[in-house]
């Protein structure tokens, strides 16, 4: 307000100076304008200082509580069944920062607000007829443009929702990408996708529209008051009715009224923004938690055993507790040599190639003879031959222990890689595509079917104890595993029609 209130009195200032100094040619006037120029700058410039630095920190701390508040109520029991989650982080994000602006919208008003009332002042004190004119149009002006606010609100509030819409589902198709590409389902989704995100880009082009209409609204009332002004401000001085000074002092108090109206045309388009994502805020805060209802106890029954018939790939779905149990329980071929590679293995201090090697000497018969257990061909079947090559040693390239050099990813690729280089006759992987992008995971489901079930090749077994569709779909049988029942056995897509529990594990 004492920014504003500055600005106003500007165009004053110059028209006293001008009257007092230069029209009496007094050099004691002049310097005492000047410095008093000087002083009102100086406090202008220290209001607005203060402003943007108390409305911009008042911004931050409100929006850093909110997305805090939210963060708390996303956290609690139950409140995730509700909303999913990219509407979550959107009413976190956006939103909540669009709602803090509000302390924005509600001091920039003041301050046009004060700006109006000096320049309506400043006018008067002219003359009552310019100023009562000029009054009346500045006042109308307002309402005309504070009556395009709920428009824009509506409009803003919809942008909002469908934004959220989609980030929402955007959200979910990513998350659920290994689901995706394990049924098929990527046109749909990206179809569905396609969808929301139109609606969205037409939502928010509808309140662009609005916000430039009223822009353009307010732009054309200011111009209006500025020549209302310098008419009737021209007329009084030609016929010496206001002085020199006074005249320009009053074209410049009016067309300094532009800005305080294009101000508040902007004060009530940021208003109506944060009044429509206050709602979204205020409705994820008033949501109270679901019950999640009693804990369930998860029965500790032995695992029924698992046969297993050279040659197949078998998938086995089972819960985190039942892992160890289920493997335990395999009934292998006769005379098969097994490797099982845990779901999480170790790499050592060495070159690729020497990680890569380990477990060689332990494979069945029929490895040494086969060209397909090479390295390379289990570099490329565990997709990892884009990252040995881009090594500069290659195979001789140095990892550190445990593969802290690596990413997750690329030490779960290479850890696949020196299981699949084993050649064993039956070969055990527990969850071997998780730290894989979902591109990555269709190319390693092939590679396994294509370099141990080829029909050249020898009679090898594969089980692949996992929850990922992808592979799930490459094998030739899976088992359900439920601790203290019977398995449940069929092709993928036969359990994904017939069994719930499966569904579950599965597409969760």
């Amino acid at each position: 307000m004492g920014h504003q209130s500055c600005e106003a009195l500007v165009p004053v200032a110059v028209g006293i100076a001008i009257d007092a100094a230069v029209v009496s040619g007094s050099p004691a006037r002049l310097v005492a304008s000047l410095v008093g120029l000087t002083l009102l700058f100086t406090l202008l410039f220290t209001c607005y200082r203060w402003f943007s630095r108390l409305g911009d920190g008042a911004v931050i701390d409100e929006s850093h509580l909110l997305r805090a508040e939210l963060a708390t109520r996303v956290l609690a029991p139950g409140a995730a069944r509700r909303r999913r989650h990219g509407e979550l982080l959107t009413i976190a994000s956006s939103d909540a920062d669009q709602a803090a602006r509000s302390i924005i919208w509600l001091a920039g008003l003041c301050g046009a607000g004060a700006a109006l009332a000096v320049s309506c002042a400043v006018l008067l004190s002219i003359d009552l007829v310019l100023g009562g004119v000029l009054i009346g149009t500045a006042v109308a002006v307002t309402f005309a443009l504070n009556a395009l606010s709920p428009l824009i609100s509506r409009r803003v509030a919809d942008q909002q929702e469908t934004l959220a819409h989609a980030s929402a589902l955007a959200t979910d198709l990513v998350a659920g990408l290994r689901v995706l590409h394990g049924l098929g389902a990527q046109e749909p989704a990206a179809a569905r996708y396609r969808t929301a995100s139109r609606a969205a880009e037409e939502a928010g082009v509808r309140a662009g529209s609005a916000k430039a209409v009223q822009q353009g609204a307010t732009v054309l009332a200011a111009t209006v008051v500025l020549a209302v002004s310098v008419g009737f401000a021209g007329l009084l001085a030609l016929d010496g009715t206001i002085t020199v000074g006074a005249f320009i002092s009053a074209v410049g108090v009016a067309q300094f009224i532009a800005e305080p109206l294009t101000g508040v045309g902007l004060y009530l388009q940021i208003g109506a923004a944060a009044k429509a994502s206050a709602r979204r805020v205020r409705s994820a805060l008033g949501e109270a938690p679901a019950d999640p209802g009693p804990a369930v106890e998860r029965p500790t029954g032995t695992v029924h055993p698992v046969d297993l018939t050279a040659g197949e790939l078998v998938g086995i779905v089972a819960g985190p507790d039942d892992v160890e149990r289920v493997t335990a329980a395999l009934r292998l071929p006769a005379g098969a040599t097994v490797h099982v590679e845990p779901h999480h293995p170790d790499l050592f201090a060495g070159s690729i190639g020497e990680n890569l090697a380990l477990g060689r000497a332990g494979a069945g018969p029929t490895a040494s003879t086969d060209p397909t257990a090479s390295i390379d061909a289990a570099i490329d079947a565990a997709g990892a031959r884009d990252f040995v090559d881009a090594q500069p040693g290659g195979l001789d390239a140095r990892v550190r222990d445990r593969g802290l050099s690596l990413s997750g990813g690329q030490r779960q690729r290479l850890v696949l890689a020196r299981a699949l280089h084993t050649g064993a006759d039956v070969l055990v992987l527990v969850e071997p595509t998780t730290a894989v992008d979902s591109v990555t995971e269709e190319g390693v489901a092939d590679g396994i079917r294509a370099l141990r079930h080829h029909r050249e090749g020898p009679v090898r077994t594969t089980v692949v104890v996992t929850s990922s569709p992808v592979l799930l779909a490459r094998t030739d049988r899976v088992v359900l595993v439920e601790d203290g029942s019977p398995h449940v056995v069929g092709t993928h897509l036969e359990l994904l029609e017939i069994n719930d529990l499966y569904r579950e594990r599965v597409l969760r």
